[in-house]
């Protein structure tokens, strides 16, 4: 598709809740084939980051946690936001840290993912990580995290069947599946993978 024009007419917005993560906006847009209509949009002040770890052994970090929202507990990758205006490895770095005490000397940003571009603003850059240090995990108080480690494939196995089911968390085991079926990334972290 070439055409790649606004086909909306912003008329209205009204800011009807705000808070330091997002601001929630009712617009009210017309299309250009005229029609008006109501439009709820979540306009984020962060972005989320999503961190894929590998170990020395080839193993990958899951945190485990009881997600309010779901009403459920769930299996995903270390995860944590920040401002828009500040830097994504910073952020992933340190909710690395926070959340399972590693350090990485090595990044590789795989993605950068719209979360639900149909009603959010929100941004979710994701990154793999490796050649690990381990030191204590330091979660924010109110997180209750548990930490559980996995060889690459059964956590990709994970993703195939659904007991991983944070979209960001399976699109990085995804894509760091394709990119070493394809051999496209860094040889000692395609070493780890194998193993």
């Amino acid at each position: 598709m070439t055409d790649r024009h606004n086909p909306w007419v912003t008329l209205s917005r009204e800011r009807r809740y705000e808070d330091r993560y997002l601001g929630v906006d009712l617009d009210r847009l017309r299309h250009e084939s005229g029609r008006e209509h109501p439009h709820v949009a979540l306009r984020f002040k962060v972005f989320g980051v999503a961190v894929l770890p590998v170990d020395p052994e080839g193993r990958v970090t899951l945190i485990g946690q009881y997600r309010y929202v779901l009403d459920r507990f769930t299996w995903e990758l270390p995860r944590g936001s920040g401002p828009v205006a500040d830097d994504a490895l910073a952020t992933a770095r340190r909710e690395l840290k926070e959340e399972t005490g590693d350090e990485a000397k090595s990044w590789l940003e795989l993605l950068r993912l719209d979360a639900s571009p149909g009603i959010s603003s929100e941004r979710v850059p994701g990154f793999v990580a490796w050649n690990l240090k381990r030191g204590p995990a330091h979660p924010d108080p109110q997180e209750s995290l548990r930490v559980r480690r996995l060889p690459f494939a059964e956590a990709l196995g994970e993703a195939l069947t659904g007991t991983i089911t944070d979209g960001p968390s399976v699109a990085l085991l995804l894509c760091l599946a394709e990119r070493a079926r394809r051999g496209d990334l860094p040889g000692d972290l395609l070493d780890l993978l194998r193993k």
